[in-house]
């Protein structure tokens, strides 16, 4: 193959010269052409060797199937992307031991997602449906249930889903650690779990862990906010909820920068389990306690954004004086930021995480080795004429927002740039009424 690959790039070519670049001695070099030449697979002429029509038609096979397994594997481990301040180190990740599995051509999925009580949530599951509804030929069926926001829910559902003959689980952790004996049994007996988003704390038993590096958002917008005010004032931190692994991360990340700095105060909201209602009740509060010598907020998510920000609108912060904010990745806090003028940054936490989840445990069911921890990156989003850090690539709010879309659109769906979470409808194995299984406040 080596011979017929450096004809296809050289063409028609001295057969010396050729012997000499392959590192092959000239006679054992003409009497495998020779050899060659008897198949048509190449032509020799006086000196020269050229590929035969049969060898163009193995090379371009050849290079249809390199460029299948290569699309295979972006869509397991993903493009590569600069990482952020803060990322893990540019190294590829540990595998996973293949699962030991029953040879299927077809296999049967269960994903148990966490809640449905907020818009991010409801986008993931989509992700998950999408990759689903791009797998028919792999797939018997794919059940998705949602738990409510309850673990023992969610154990019970995983239990049904196994009892129902699944191949291997997909999960959204509400409780890691309440999910973490369960897990261990389902990979013990052979059943593959992949965790996504939320999960993967230290000796926990899984497949791969699939999600975004936390620590580097929460690190890289607290920088940000730091240096837009000039290291000095208070900060208003709102966070998500005290179980999630992001909110976790994020918020230590946070305090580490904010840390550096002796005339930042922060002042810390109750955690307002990523919903807007919460996190506009908890900046009122601090409004009124505070006023204008909030000089930021740092928020966790983009949820909290929406609600911080409308909550500094509806005190008659005036275009232009609502303080800078972090964590916004929906469009109604885009909208808002452009309209008042507000300085923002974001990083955006990926619902795509979900197709690369599915692709893995499609993959860890076909017997194939999987990373057992994979960050999916977001872009980073700021409005236009503040600055950036440096070294990351970045786009403006001014381009990212979506006027023509719901106000509730989550970014970095993978879903392209006509998705709307209310008009989306997907059919895959298992799902009859071509109707996605997510719907906000929905348990199942």
């Amino acid at each position: 193959m080596d011979i017929l690959e450096a004809l296809s790039q050289s063409g028609a070519g001295s057969g010396s010269a050729l012997a000499k670049g392959l590192g092959i001695p000239r006679a054992s070099f003409f009497r495998l052409t020779r050899q060659l030449e008897r198949h048509g697979l190449v032509q020799c002429g006086r000196g020269t060797v050229e590929p035969g029509t049969l060898a163009l038609n193995l090379l371009e096979g050849h290079k249809a199937r390199s460029e299948a397994e290569e699309s295979r594997r972006r869509m397991v481990l993903g493009e590569i992307a600069p990482a952020l301040p803060g990322a893990l180190p540019a190294e590829p990740p540990p595998l996973a031991r293949p699962a030991r599995i029953v040879a299927r051509r077809r296999f049967r999925i269960g994903f148990a997602n966490g809640d449905l009580t907020n818009a991010w949530q409801v986008a993931l599951v989509h992700s998950v449906e999408f990759a689903a509804s791009r797998q028919f030929e792999s797939l018997e069926s794919v059940t998705v249930m949602n738990a409510g926001g309850d673990a023992d829910l969610q154990n019970e559902q995983i239990r049904q889903m196994i009892a129902d003959g699944a191949d291997g689980i997909l999960v959204s952790a509400v409780s890691p650690r309440k999910l973490a004996p369960l897990s261990a049994d389902l990979l013990s007996h052979g059943v593959p779990v992949v965790l996504v988003e939320r999960g993967g704390f230290a000796d926990m038993a899984y497949t791969s862990f699939v999600t975004s590096n936390n620590f580097a958002i929460g690190q890289t917008t607290a920088q940000w906010l730091a240096n837009r005010i000039n290291h000095r004032g208070i900060v208003l931190m709102l966070w998500g909820h005290a179980d999630a692994e992001a909110s976790q991360s994020r918020d230590r990340a946070a305090r580490e920068v904010f840390a550096r700095y002796p005339d930042i105060s922060v002042v810390t909201a109750e955690p307002t389990s990523f919903q807007r209602d919460n996190a506009y009740a908890a900046t009122l509060a601090s409004i009124n306690r505070y006023g204008s010598d909030i000089a930021g907020v740092w928020c966790d998510s983009g949820l909290n954004s929406a609600g911080s920000i409308a909550a500094f609108i509806d005190a008659k912060f005036d275009a232009g004086k609502v303080p800078p904010h972090t964590g916004v990745d929906i469009n109604l806090s885009y909208k808002l930021a452009v309209e008042r003028r507000v300085s923002l940054a974001s990083v955006d936490y990926p619902p795509a995480m979900g197709m690369r989840a599915f692709s893995v445990l499609l993959e860890a069911l076909r017997g194939n080795p999987v990373p057992q921890y994979l960050d999916v990156w977001g872009k980073l989003v700021t409005t236009r004429g503040v600055a950036r850090p440096p070294g990351i690539a970045a786009i403006s709010a001014e381009q990212r927002v979506r006027w023509d879309m719901p106000d509730d659109l989550v970014f970095g769906t993978g879903l392209g740039p006509s998705y709307s979470p209310e008009a989306f409808r997907v059919n895959y194995p298992g799902n009859v009424r071509n109707r996605s299984a997510a719907t906000l406040g929905a348990v199942r």
